[in-house]
C-alpha cells in the first residue's frame, strides 16, 4: 500500500517524507523562545507553523486554517522591549510601570491597524488583513499567505543591483499602497527591503505595518519604532519627532537607492554630524539626472528639503518609458554636492555650467584672435 499523505506541521506541504523533504523539520525539532512551538493550536482553528517573520513589534508565523482549510498568515503583536515569553507558555509577560501603559496603548493602536488594514483586502500591493483575536494576553491579526520571497532576498540571491528601470517597476506599487494607507492617517515608517514581498506571481506587496501608526496630534506620544539603520529618516530617533508621510517618502527614496547601488545610505545620526551620501551616479550607476535629484530630495534630513507626500516624489521620478535611451542621460549630474541637496534642478544647472564653458571658449578666441590681427596689420 502506498504511504499515506499528510501536511507537515511546519510548512504545510503535502509529504510522506520524514524529516520534511521541503523544509527539513520533522518531530522533535524544538522551537527556539521567544517563539510559539510549531503545531500550537490558536482560537481553536489556527494551527501554527514556521516562523515567517519577526521585528521590534511583532512575529509573523505560517499557520493553516483548520476550518477553511487553507494556509494563512497570523502576525502575533509582540513587542520585545515592552514583554517577553517565558519558557514554553503562550501568554506575554509584560514589564511593570510605564512600560504596561505604553503596552496597552500600542496594543489598541494595533487592532486598530488591523481593522484599517482590512480595508485595504482587495488592495493589488497590500496584504490583505481578514481579521483579529484576542489570546495570551496580546493580539493576532490574521492574514492572507501569499508565497514568494522579500525584496531584501531577492537583491541578494539573484541581483546586487536592480536597473532604474526595473527599481522603479518595483516602487511604483509600493507608492501605490503608501499613497492609499495615508489617504486614512495611516502611516507604514518601516518601508524597507525587508518589508517589500515579491510574490511567485511577480506581484509586488507592502509588508508589516507593525511599525505603523496614526499620525494625528493626540498620538505624538505612541511608542517609538525599533529602526532599521540607513532607512529611518532623522525624526524618528526623536522622542517627539514630526512624523508624517514624509516619513515614508525617506524610506521608499532609501529602498529605491538601496536597488540601484546595492546597499542602504549611510544612517541618518551619521549623516547629521558627517554627511556621507553618495551620489548614485558617483557610483557606475546609470540614472538619470532628474531622477537621481528626486531621490536626493527624498532622503534630505531636513523635513522642510525633502517632499512632503509620495505623489510629488511620484512626479519627480521620469517613469522609464519616457526616458530616452541616450548616454547622456546617464552621466554623473552636474551641481550635486554630498554636502547640500538644497540645489536648482539638474536642467538648470546644465545650463549654467554651459554658459560657463562657452564664456571661457570665447575668451581665449579673443586672446588668440586680437594679437594675430594686430600683428597682420602692423605687417601689412
Amino acid at each position: 500500500m502506498p504511504a499515506s499523505i499528510e501536511r507537515c506541521i511546519n510548512c504545510f506541504r503535502e509529504t510522506i517524507e520524514v524529516p520534511c523533504q521541503y523544509c527539513g523539520w520533522m518531530p522533535g525539532h524544538p522551537t527556539k523562545p521567544p517563539y510559539i512551538p510549531v503545531g500550537t493550536v490558536l482560537n481553536d482553528c489556527y494551527r501554527i507553523g514556521r516562523v515567517l517573520g519577526h521585528g521590534g513589534f511583532g512575529i509573523t508565523y505560517l499557520a493553516w486554517d483548520t476550518h477553511l482549510d487553507l494556509p494563512i498568515a497570523i502576525k502575533e503583536y509582540f513587542p520585545r522591549i515592552l514583554a517577553t515569553r517565558v519558557g514554553d507558555t503562550l501568554s506575554l509577560s509584560v514589564y511593570p510601570g510605564e512600560k504596561r501603559t505604553w503596552f496597552e496603548d500600542s496594543l489598541h493602536s494595533f487592532q486598530e491597524e488591523a481593522r484599517i488594514l482590512a480595508r485595504f483586502q482587495r488592495h493589488p500591493a497590500i496584504v490583505g488583513v481578514y481579521s483579529f483575536f484576542r489570546a495570551n494576553n496580546t493580539c493576532y491579526m490574521v492574514m492572507e499567505y501569499i508565497a514568494g520571497i522579500t525584496l531584501k532576498s531577492y537583491l541578494r540571491h539573484h541581483k546586487e543591483v536592480l536597473s532604474y528601470r526595473s527599481s522603479y517597476k518595483v516602487m511604483s506599487p509600493i507608492m501605490d499602497a503608501l499613497q492609499s494607507v495615508h489617504a486614512v492617517g495611516l502611516l507604514h515608517r518601516d518601508v524597507s527591503p525587508h518589508n517589500i514581498y515579491i510574490t511567485q506571481q511577480k506581484q509586488v506587496k507592502l509588508l508589516d505595518f507593525g511599525a505603523a501608526r496614526f499620525f494625528a496630534e493626540e498620538h505624538n506620544e505612541d511608542l517609538s519604532v525599533i529602526l532599521k539603520p540607513g532607512y529611518a529618516p532623522p525624526e524618528q530617533y526623536q522622542a517627539q519627532g514630526n512624523q508624517g508621510p514624509w516619513t515614508d517618502v525617506y524610506g521608499l527614496a532609501a529602498t529605491f537607492y538601496h536597488c540601484l547601488t546595492g546597499g542602504p545610505p549611510p544612517d541618518a545620526i551619521e549623516r547629521t554630524q558627517v554627511e556621507t551620501l553618495v551620489m548614485p551616479s558617483s557610483q557606475d550607476v546609470e540614472i538619470p539626472p532628474t531622477a537621481e535629484y528626486a531621490l536626493l530630495k527624498g532622503l534630505a534630513l531636513d523635513i522642510a528639503d525633502r517632499f512632503q507626500d509620495i505623489e510629488s516624489f511620484r512626479q519627480a521620478l521620469p517613469r522609464p518609458e519616457h526616458v530616452e535611451a541616450q548616454s547622456e542621460l546617464f552621466q554623473p549630474s552636474p551641481g550635486f554636492s554630498n554636502q547640500n541637496f538644497n540645489l536648482r534642478p539638474p536642467s538648470t544647472t546644465v545650463k549654467l555650467k554651459t554658459n560657463f564653458i562657452s564664456t571661457w571658449v570665447i575668451r581665449i578666441i579673443l586672446i588668440i584672435a586680437v594679437p594675430a590681427i594686430l600683428i597682420l596689420t602692423f605687417f601689412s
